[in-house]
């Protein structure tokens, strides 16, 4: 209701007001239409003001002054005039010895003209909502869509690295973004989060990874291909809205190339062990001004990397206690020799079961493994 403009509130009022000025006529017909023709038309007119009154009372539309924190007053408010026209009035005018002629018929028609005025003002009125609200869902449908072709799941190997990786959307449009890039020198993962919720932050992240896809074709460093992405998403953007990024990129020898941007940790295992690996620097999209660095890694056999979106570790249990990143870590380390998809859905259950999900959960795991046998990425 409060999305609705007044204009589409319209039939409403019209529906409400003409169904329940019928009242006014009612009760001409309890009297044997003896009621004088000005307490008739009063009657007419305020049991629909009336029931308008209760309406704007009880409706949260939009420009309304009244609150759930003043509706009661505003109940009792309606309740006062309500009881005090119904002692006040009638009192002001006697009932006719007789009935004017004609009078039961003006009010038969009078409620039968008032009932198809209020079916018809609710069948426009539904008319015109349902459509807003049909349209609304089928752009959603649509940017859902969008969202499944934008950001599927990644299970593939690279040479001597395995990827999996996905995105759970926690409504219809997730802002996650989980990708793997290959090209001729390499591959590049990454995970992203664009701030916010909702079919603006998809587009946003559809956005960011078209950018990132493309400048990954030229090559060069992560903080360069950042510092390009930062400076196309820019003025493509609201203001208030970031994507923080963890990424890595790995080439023909054995050091991968880590950037963090605003972004949890990526985290590594190695030797029964889990090293944070980041860097103090804002998200992407945030300020003008921002340049972004990188780092070389080096890389084993057997080295797990988990790159992970807050919505896997900020899930609260019933006494608001949250999850938290020591528990992604725990996780990590006791199923580090599982198979990929195994780790994945185990980070996957255990915070569902923790709580509920608050935020689109994604991550994507890159292993370096020995005796893999190179194959085509299919990406």
């Amino acid at each position: 209701m409060r999305a609705l403009p007044p204009r589409q509130l319209l039939p409403l009022w019209i529906a409400i007001f003409s169904t329940f000025s019928m009242v006014g006529l009612a009760l001409d017909i309890i009297s044997l239409g003896r009621e004088p023709a000005p307490l008739l038309v009063l009657n007419v007119v305020a049991s629909g003001l009336l029931a308008l009154g209760y309406a704007v009372v009880s409706l949260p539309v939009r420009g309304s002054i009244v609150s759930d924190r003043t509706r009661p007053w505003g109940y009792a408010v309606m309740v006062g005039i309500h009881i005090l026209y119904a002692v006040v009035i009638p009192r002001a005018f006697e009932l006719l010895p007789t009935a004017p002629p004609g009078r039961l018929v003006i009010d038969g028609a009078g409620t039968i003209v008032a009932a198809a005025t209020g079916y018809s003002g609710f069948l426009w009125f539904i008319s015109v909502t349902g459509g807003r609200y049909l349209r609304a869902q089928a752009e959603i449908a649509l940017a859902r869509d969008i969202h499944r072709v934008l950001v599927p799941q990644v299970a593939t190997r690279i040479g001597d690295f395995e990827f999996l990786g996905w995105s759970h959307a926690s409504g219809d449009v997730g802002g996650d973004l989980v990708d793997l890039v290959h090209h001729d020198n390499g591959w590049l993962g990454y995970v992203a989060d664009v701030s916010g919720h909702g079919v603006g932050s998809g587009v946003v992240m559809g956005m960011f990874k078209s950018a990132l896809r493309m400048r990954a074709r030229a090559g060069g460093s992560i903080a360069s291909l950042l510092d390009d992405v930062h400076g196309v998403l820019m003025p493509l953007k609201q203001s208030q809205m970031f994507v923080t990024v963890a990424c890595m990129r790995g080439g023909p020898d054995h050091h991968v190339e880590c950037a963090v941007a605003g972004h949890l940790p990526i985290l590594r295992v190695r030797n029964g062990c889990v090293e944070e690996v980041t860097s103090p620097q804002i998200a992407v999209g945030m300020f003008e001004a921002t340049r972004f660095s990188a780092s070389s890694l080096d890389c084993l056999p057997g080295d797990l990397f988990a790159l992970l979106t807050d919505g896997l570790t900020e899930v609260f249990d019933r006494d608001r206690n949250e999850l938290g990143l020591d528990w992604a870590k725990r996780v990590l380390l006791s199923a580090n020799d599982q198979p990929l998809a195994a780790i994945a859905d185990r980070l996957l259950a255990e915070a569902r079961a923790y709580g509920a999900q608050l935020d689109d959960q994604t991550v994507l795991l890159i292993r370096k493994a020995p005796g893999l046998r190179p194959q085509s990425p299919g990406l």
